[in-house]
């Protein structure tokens, strides 16, 4: 593997480390500079700081989304075509009409939509029933 590398990019590596290393005891430097200002002016140091708990609160009497039936997005998407006609529904048209992510959509017509009889795309993300 080592064989396979010329001596060039061998060399360059090696600079590249050195300067790496160079970099790296000034950051630190820096750093033991820091905690010396620190502890002279009596400013606590970050590692030391209890860090308070993260808590996520939902708003009262938000929406509780609960899992649809099995089949049920399947239908909502086939009556919207329904009544789209002839001319289709895009999935931005139908996402709004149903009230689900775009995103669902155009995985459902992707994966599930395809094995459906009678959907046809028609379009760029429009879709109607033959």
């Amino acid at each position: 593997m080592l064989r396979d590398i010329p001596s060039s990019a061998l060399k360059e590596l090696v600079r590249l480390t050195e300067h790496k290393e160079r970099l790296m005891a000034q950051i630190q430097e820096i750093d033991r500079e820091m905690i010396r200002v620190q502890n002279k002016f009596g400013i606590p140091s970050r590692e030391s700081d209890q860090r308070a708990p993260v808590t996520v609160s939902r708003s009262p009497g938000g929406p509780i989304r609960r899992r649809s039936k099995r089949g049920a997005l399947k239908e909502k998407i086939l009556r919207a075509l329904r009544s789209a006609g002839k001319k289709g529904a895009t999935v931005g048209d139908l996402s709004k009409k149903l009230k689900v992510p775009s995103a669902n959509l155009y995985v459902w017509f992707n994966g599930t939509g395809r094995s459906v009889p009678g959907i046809k795309k028609v379009g760029v993300a429009k879709y109607r029933l033959r």
